[in-house]
């Protein structure tokens, strides 16, 4: 056989290629214990990292428990203060308000007692009201008595005529028997002054029918009046006080029913009227102890109206 070029190129490669395999096992078992060191030193710094990281998360636990067990401190303390504070204000209260206690009950005594004086003062009033009716009635029959004295029994002349309306002239009717004009008057005045105003109603009006002629009769028709407007019937007041002019006009109470009349309709919010019944009575009473309160009401009701007030007579 012989050898050629080309034939030592080939057992050239493959001298290498075995002197290559021949050496390359020692070389791939270095190689192999390099890699395992590799990874150990990896895992054992992994192993570092990981107990750096636990020993931070203890730390941070370890903190953040410090942190609570503060906060529960504090809010312990808080708990604390906010009992005492309570306390403190519950005790401040118990004493204001034993401090007040005292003034307030004896306010309430001396509310009590000036309730006690009030009832004493009406009663006395009732009472002198009483004594006045009674004053008034002895003062009637005195002068009754000395009218009788002083004519002579003759039969009574006819009835003059007059053109008055018919409200001025009542009918009379005779009073039941055992009724006098001053028991009649005295019962009315006492259920008037006891608030007892419908029984008082009855007999004022049984007074005025039975009675019209007594020096009575205008002060129970403006009792009526009064009654009425106690009632809150404030039309019916009206016609009663105007009844007492038209009926009484000159009687003291004429005056007094006519302001009342105006009052009334007020009440009533019958301005128009109420307007017109001031006008009447400062007209024919300018002076009276009621002109003051008529005017003043007079320009309230004018001025919310627009009418033209009246003028004071000088």
């Amino acid at each position: 056989m012989k050898h050629t070029p080309r034939n030592y190129t080939f057992h050239a490669v493959v001298l290498q290629v075995a002197l290559g395999l021949a050496l390359s096992s020692p070389l791939a078992m270095a190689q192999k214990r390099d890699d395992i060191l590799s990874i150990q030193r990896d895992v054992a710094q992994l192993q570092d990292q990981v107990k750096q990281l636990q020993a931070g998360q203890d730390q941070k636990i370890a903190t953040l428990e410090s942190l609570i067990r503060q906060a529960l401190e504090e809010s312990g303390k808080v708990s604390s203060a906010a009992v005492a504070l309570q306390r403190t204000l519950s005790d401040r209260l118990n004493e204001q308000q034993g401090r007040v206690e005292a003034p307030i009950a004896a306010l309430g005594t001396k509310v009590d007692q000036s309730g006690d004086d009030l009832r004493a003062a009406r009663e006395n009033l009732a009472d002198l009201t009483r004594r006045m009716a009674n004053l008034d009635n002895k003062l009637a029959d005195i002068s009754s008595a000395v009218r009788t004295l002083s004519t002579t029994a003759v039969a009574p002349p006819p009835p003059a005529a007059t053109n008055a309306p018919a409200i001025s002239a009542p009918p009379v009717s005779s009073a039941p028997s055992g009724v006098t004009a001053d028991s009649l008057w005295k019962k009315a005045v006492r259920d008037y002054t006891g608030a007892r105003d419908k029984q008082a109603l009855s007999e004022f009006a049984d007074f005025t029918k039975y009675f019209p002629q007594d020096a009575n009769a205008p002060k129970a028709q403006y009792y009526m009046g009064l009654i009425y407007d106690h009632g809150e019937q404030y039309d019916d007041a009206a016609q009663v006080f105007e009844a007492v002019v038209e009926r009484y006009p000159n009687s003291p109470k004429a005056a007094d029913a006519m302001y009342m009349k105006g009052v009334e309709y007020q009440k009533a919010k019958s301005d128009k009227k109420a307007i017109a019944a001031y006008r009447v009575f400062l007209k024919e009473y300018p002076n009276h102890a009621n002109a003051v309160k008529a005017r003043a009401r007079l320009k309230i009701l004018t001025a919310a109206s627009g009418a033209t007030p009246v003028k004071k007579r000088k």
